[in-house]
């Protein structure tokens, strides 16, 4: 069958090849390839024929997800997906303060809200969403101050009519496919826009390359706002596999889950396994059944890898690395693993089948093997830019040698056999917990919060190389006085708690380098040192 141009179409031919597979499970309830098909048209249908929907537009409408990994977020997903929108992810866990950013930079055409998301839409969310709000789930939508009705028009989705499922929408390959949010300097989310083309390239060519079978079942650990979910999701119905979620709030039971449900393939953030053997759940054979390990995201412990083999013994690793503007990962290495020198961790490896890398001085003048510069990526994943930011678009996105490239940002080196080594962050961002971060962006919102217009933000603790968290450092006198929980508690209002400092420190002499900027290096000294 030929190729629809939409992220969704694999999802349609298994629905005609294999309609009675598992797609996915989620609680024990199985749902198959057909009945996910059927689920995702009804929505497409009811977003196509409501009124609000955009029928003349210079670009592919815009639906927001409000959900958390579940059976009715990735139907939500996929029903964007049939309509030959864009999909926009909003987690549950991001404060009401960033919604409303995302929402008001989105100009969404609609919002669809999973069952268990209906209890965020507070009044001021509700006069922020776009007119065309649908809602999951049978219950009745209750106004969550008077208790009433709700003050606007919501559809609910058990009333929308049954369709017959039809090809998803056709899309231009250079349309936007989804639009996820990353942390920005200027403390303003700024969202990453992925073509379908890129999307649809990603998803064939790692299904491929994992070698991906119809029988496999494999692990959904990631909400649909962190990019690793695409990975999870597209590659797996990709081979017509099938994907089990673990709900949120049984991560700590994931050896159990994967256990019960004798997974084949784990896909996770290399922490994960890291707080697993933490709470001593990793034990030797614990995991018999998984034949494919996928851990990515951030840097892999050489540790962890030795105790997964431990707990998997019949299972492979592979290792892979890309930002989200490369439409999920774009390098992956496989055992016998080379291990960067001096970092106990393992390295980036070599490129995806359509995707090119270089190791660039200052000037984008490529550097010979051994020789430590910024690792810039090119191909055909790169994604379209960020939405409503040309200059940084340009910015990050340059053109050099007739070639588009993205500048990660990342500090690597190509060794004498091409593998290449991620050696940390250029610039002043890190990953914390998987999530990539803009210290700069904690910075602003520890400045609003503080009061203080000299602070600072670092990654810490770092455990094997993984940032666990932040602290915060405000400048202040020894007549100020800086309430550490007060400020805390103000930065929850704003940021997703993953961004939130552990700790505020107060410095009556803020480190400084030559150029009189704050030195993060000094500060993260003081912090190994225990002076603070």
């Amino acid at each position: 069958m030929q190729d629809i141009a939409n992220i969704a179409c694999a999802v349609y031919h298994h629905s005609l090849e294999q309609p009675d597979s598992p797609a996915l499970v989620f609680q024990n309830e199985s749902t198959s390839y057909a009945e996910l098909v059927r689920a995702a048209a009804r929505l497409a249908h009811g977003l196509q024929t409501s009124p609000a929907w955009p029928s003349h537009a210079t670009r592919p409408p815009r639906v927001g997800i409000l959900g958390s990994r579940s059976r009715d977020a990735l139907t939500a997903m996929l029903g964007a997906c049939w309509a030959g929108a864009s999909y926009v992810p909003i987690g549950l866990k991001l404060p009401q303060e960033r919604m409303l950013a995302i929402l008001a930079q989105c100009e969404l055409d609609a919002l669809i809200v999973a069952a268990d998301a209906i209890r965020l839409l507070t009044p001021e969310l509700l006069q922020a969403c776009p007119p065309l709000l649908i809602c999951q789930g049978d219950a009745p939508i209750r106004n969550p101050l008077s208790g009433g009705p709700v003050p606007r028009p919501i559809l609910q989705a058990h009333t929308l009519p049954a369709v017959e499922p039809a090809a998803p929408a056709a899309m231009a390959a250079q349309d936007p496919a989804y639009i996820i949010f990353t942390s920005g300097t200027t403390g303003v989310p700024k969202g990453v826009m992925v073509s379908v083309a890129s999307a649809r390239h990603y998803a064939a060519s790692i299904a491929r390359t994992l070698e991906l079978r119809a029988d496999d079942r494999a692990l959904e650990t990631c909400e649909l706002s962190f990019d690793f979910s695409v990975h999870n999701m597209y590659a797996t119905w990709e081979a017509g596999a099938a994907l089990y979620l673990l709900p949120a709030t049984q991560v700590m039971n994931a050896v159990k889950f994967a256990r019960a449900n004798a997974l084949t393939v784990w896909n996770s953030v290399p922490s994960l396994a890291g707080m697993l053997a933490q709470l001593k759940t990793l034990a030797p054979g614990s995991l018999p059944s998984l034949r494919l390990t996928v851990f990515g995201g951030e840097q892999l412990p050489e540790s962890t890898v030795q105790t997964w083999h431990s707990a998997a013994p019949h299972s492979a690793i592979v290792n892979l690395y890309g930002p989200t503007e490369a439409t999920v990962f774009c390098m992956i290495q496989r055992e016998p693993f080379v291990v960067t020198e001096g970092r106990g961790v393992v390295a980036i490896g070599q490129v995806l089948p359509g995707c090119a890398a270089a190791v660039v001085d200052e000037d984008r003048q490529a550097l010979p093997p051994g020789q430590a510069g910024e690792l810039a990526i090119g191909g055909v994943q790169l994604a379209l830019g960020y939405l409503d930011a040309p200059e940084l678009t340009a910015q990050r996105f340059p053109q050099h040698g007739g070639t588009r490239w993205y500048r990660t940002g990342d500090l690597a080196v190509c060794d004498a056999q091409g593998v290449f080594h991620c050696l940390g962050r250029i610039d002043n961002q890190v990953k914390i917990m998987g999530y990539r971060v803009e210290l700069e962006e904690i910075e602003a919102h520890l400045r609003s919060a503080s009061g203080v217009e000299l602070v600072a933000a670092v990654a810490w603790p770092v455990v094997d190389g993984i940032a666990k968290g932040s602290v915060g450092f405000v400048g202040a006198s020894a007549s100020q006085s800086v309430d550490q929980a007060a400020v805390i508690t103000r930065m929850k209002q704003s940021l997703p708690a993953y961004m939130v400092p552990n700790r505020i420190i107060a410095l009556e002499a803020m480190p400084l380098n030559t150029s009189g900027k704050v030195n993060r290096r000094a500060l993260l000294a003081q912090l190994q040192d225990g002076v603070t």
